[in-house]
């Protein structure tokens, strides 16, 4: 058992590199940018890495990809948004093959009911959304983007529409959507894809479900999900316009301070756009969004992070301790012990990363932070944002050395395998143990 397990996850990550190294190749041709200037294949590397974790940071201007390179770029976030389930779909595609347990485990994390049925029906319900939500959404961006004069308002509708349902962040403009932050059609349709794109596939269906009268009930996965994504974006929105209304968002009439308080509410949660830039935002709200691009989305979704599920649980089972022997009561329900301690387990591997990752770039950087170049903190804002897939950064990444460049390729790629990993086959891979050790006592805190 542990050694299909291992193996598994072994095609997962050979799924996820061999996509990044495959964009890392295409993106270092020189006909992907324009007038065929090349950029160095560390660089490549690292927009491949980003677009395939969907992740947005990068240390190209945006403005120098040909249409090639865009659409290159659009691929390796759609392949790497949808990667798990695209992992899962060639697994599950060959005929007469069967699905294995981790496979199924995979689904079940995405579509929690009849994983044991049908799969590929499952998996193919996936990739039709997907298509579904993506084209829509790129129908209004289309007439926001043609409003707004750009040049190119199919490719900019589409690319915005893959990008913000993946959760990546990257935009065909250097400055994101600054630009737009007061076009209507442009912000609520990436608002609204943001949201779908990070509430998961199991949420998503089960809402269809219940409106089109086929469902009676919505299962307590999603209305946990519903409930405390709703009370994070609200809490978020209403803390940005507490702090922000003065400060960045001084000057702004008190329709964009609301729109633009729930935009930050939302886009640190692995979206990564933004339309205040992020170092005009106070320290403050600048820690608050590195709090919530940790969280990220939620499970069984392409957002990045720890998930809210995980989050939630941890934190009221922090508040409230160990109050019930046989797990934790949450809205009428039992979350059982097994799920409380996975949470931890997630979120406490996850915070180690975070700490290795912001090490190493205080030892790759040591002398850029010395000259006062850029402060730990925008290190720690980086490492965060890398680690969540967010892509948001205080200005860091095109500064970064080649070490430093390295460190956030591989703390993107972790962010975006390793929580996967860590989700899956705890209690599988462990033995059953017909003996226990003696119990001893270590004192704490």
């Amino acid at each position: 058992m542990r050694l299909k397990i291992a193996s598994d996850k072994i095609q997962m990550f050979s799924y996820f590199a061999g996509l990044c190294f495959l964009g890392s190749v295409a993106l270092y041709f020189p006909f992907a940018y324009l007038q065929n200037r090349s950029v160095s294949y560390l660089d490549a590397l690292f927009t491949s890495v980003s677009a395939v974790c969907v992740t947005g940071l990068t240390v190209i201007d945006m403005n120098r990809y040909s249409t090639f390179g865009l659409i290159c770029i659009m691929l390796l976030i759609e392949l790497g948004g949808m990667g798990v389930i695209s992992f899962i779909a060639i697994a599950v595609a060959v005929p007469k093959r069967r699905v294995s347990l981790v496979n199924r485990m995979v689904i079940r994390d995405f579509f929690v009911d009849e994983v044991e049925s049908e799969p590929r029906r499952i998996v193919r319900a996936i990739v039709l959304l997907t298509i579904v939500i993506e084209s829509f959404a790129s129908i209004f961006l289309f007439i926001g983007f043609r409003q707004a004069g750009s040049r190119r308002p199919v490719l900019d509708a589409v690319f915005h529409s893959v990008s913000a349902f993946c959760n990546a962040g990257f935009s065909t403009y250097q400055n994101s959507l600054i630009q737009f932050r007061f076009n209507y059609l442009v912000i609520i349709p990436i608002l609204f894809l943001i949201v779908t794109g990070g509430i998961g596939f199991l949420v998503m269906t089960d809402l269809a479900g219940f409106f089109m009268n086929r469902s009676r009930k919505i299962s307590f996965h999603s209305r946990f999900v519903l409930l405390f994504t709703s009370l994070l974006i609200a809490i978020s929105a209403l803390v940005f316009f507490v702090t922000e209304s003065d400060y960045s968002y001084a000057g702004f009439p008190l329709s964009n301070k609301i729109l633009s308080a729930i935009f930050q509410g939302v886009t640190p949660r692995t979206a990564g756009f933004e339309i205040v830039p992020q170092a005009s935002y106070s320290l403050f709200s600048q820690l608050f969004t590195m709090i919530l691009m940790f969280i990220g989305g939620s499970p069984g979704s392409i957002a990045g992070g720890i998930k809210t599920t995980t989050f939630f649980i941890v934190l009221i089972y922090a508040l409230r301790g160990n109050v019930e022997k046989n797990g934790l009561n949450v809205l009428g329900r039992n979350i059982d012990t097994s799920l409380v301690d996975k949470s931890f387990t997630i979120f406490s591997k996850s915070l180690l990363i975070i700490l290795l990752s912001i090490g190493a770039l205080l030892l790759t950087e040591a002398r850029h932070v010395a000259a006062g170049k850029y402060s730990v903190f925008a290190l720690m804002y980086e490492c965060i944002s890398a680690f969540g897939t967010v892509g948001l950064s205080l200005g860091v990444t095109s500064e970064l050395t080649s070490w430093g460049k390295i460190v956030i390729i591989a703390t993107m790629f972790i962010g975006r395998t390793g929580i996967v990993a860590m989700a899956l086959g705890f209690s599988s891979t462990q033995k059953d143990r017909f003996v226990d050790y003696p119990s001893a006592k270590v004192i704490v805190g």
